[in-house]
């Protein structure tokens, strides 16, 4: 064959030199592929939405690929987000005059979070009640109406759109939302409606579908009470979990569905009293302190309810006081209750006269301080980011 020009061959060695798109590891043959890579970026969102906010934190490790599909903007509305922090309040009075009764502290990476809840109705007085999977509900003050005229308020402060609701004809001091946006893409909000001597007499049911409030008086099958204690609220399995004290002095859980027509109640494990209930992977949790057998230590107990027929309580966890909080007893300065974590088995809470957020890891055994909360007044209420926009909340 003829000899190759220098420009030829030099060109040749260039090509050589280069790899070619079926060498390439970024662009191989389908067939070479796994079946992963093939997915196309929208195959990909799909495939992840239906994956617990847990895993999807873990398959951000699979590539940078991976990363920046779970990462992105636009992907956020279908795809479950973690617990990022805590709304509470705060004691400092220049807060609520110059800036925003309502602060933020965030426990994971997250965007930053605007507390001055701006796009409310005329920016007007308010309170945060309650959080349910991204939507809040808060309690509106209309300083120009009468004194006490107030209105309740959904929001979701990641779309920053909002609901009013109307008037449920109620007086009420404890009002919860219930919301689960994997189930129904509507919201309710429940009052508890009580008789002068402070047992519940009924409960008023806003259904966001139907856009009424339904009241039902009460159907269980005793008379009771509140805790005097900050009552804490819980939203599970299309039921609103609560702790009550019966009039023969004992302590139940109260449940109650959004239609107003189961009604349940049942004891608490253990007959431990003053307990904290949360909802964490799909089940029930009760924690709570618990003196040991031999009556000689404190243990903090996790229980778990396995189901609602059986009313059982199965025992999660147990960790002596002495080892995560270095005290024999649970009687500590600043101690309160704020979450279990709804994707793991994290538990924070707060102690000392600074008020340190802890976090305390059950599979770990492990104890962590994330900061002071020094100068903030509870609830705290947990939150997770809701990006999708429901239809169910308008201006």
């Amino acid at each position: 064959s003829a000899m190759a020009s220098p420009a030829e061959s030099s060109r040749r060695r260039e090509e050589d030199r280069t790899p070619s798109p079926s060498r390439s590891s970024s662009s191989r043959p389908s067939k070479c592929r796994t079946a992963a890579e093939r997915l196309t970026d929208d195959l990909l969102v799909e495939v992840l939405s239906r994956v617990p906010a847990k895993s999807l934190c873990r398959f951000k490790c699979v590539s940078n690929h991976w990363l920046s599909v779970i990462d992105h903007p636009d992907h956020r509305k279908k795809l479950p987000q973690t617990l990022t922090g805590f709304f509470h309040g705060s004691s400092n009075l220049e807060d609520w005059i110059l800036e925003s009764p309502v602060l933020f502290t965030s426990v994971s990476p997250s965007p930053p979070m605007d507390t001055s809840f701006a796009f409310l109705p005329n920016h007007q007085q308010f309170d945060l009640l309650d959080s349910c999977y991204g939507l809040l509900l808060c309690r509106l003050y209309n300083v120009s109406a009468e004194v006490g005229k107030c209105h309740y308020v959904v929001c979701n402060p990641a779309t920053e759109k909002w609901v009013l609701l109307p008037d449920s004809g109620q007086d009420s001091v404890n009002a919860c939302l219930g919301f689960n946006p994997a189930l129904s893409s509507h919201f309710h909000v429940f009052e508890l409606v009580e008789e002068q001597d402070n047992y519940i007499s009924g409960v008023a049911v806003y259904s966001s579908e139907t856009g009424v409030w339904v009241y039902k008086e009460n159907r269980w099958n005793k008379r009771v009470m509140l805790i005097e204690l900050q009552p804490s609220f819980v939203f599970l399995n299309g039921y609103l979990h609560f702790q009550v004290d019966g009039h023969d002095f004992s302590r139940y859980l109260a449940v109650v569905d959004t239609d107003g027509e189961t009604w349940m109640n049942f004891s608490v494990p253990g007959g431990l009293l003053n307990g904290f209930i949360q909802h964490s992977q799909g089940r029930l949790h009760y924690a709570n302190f618990q003196r040991d057998e031999h009556g000689g230590v404190f243990r903090l107990v996790v229980y778990v309810l396995e189901n609602y027929q059986s009313k059982e309580w199965t025992l999660k966890h147990s960790v002596e006081t002495s080892y995560i909080l270095g005290r024999t007893d649970y009687c500590i300065d600043g101690f309160d209750w704020i979450a279990i974590h709804p994707e793991c088995n994290l538990i924070f809470f707060t102690i000392g006269q600074e008020l340190k957020l802890m976090c305390y890891n059950m599979d770990r055994r492990q104890l962590k301080v994330i900061c002071n909360l020094e100068g903030v007044t509870p609830p705290y209420l947990s939150y997770v980011p809701l990006y999708a926009e429901l239809e169910a909340l308008h201006i």
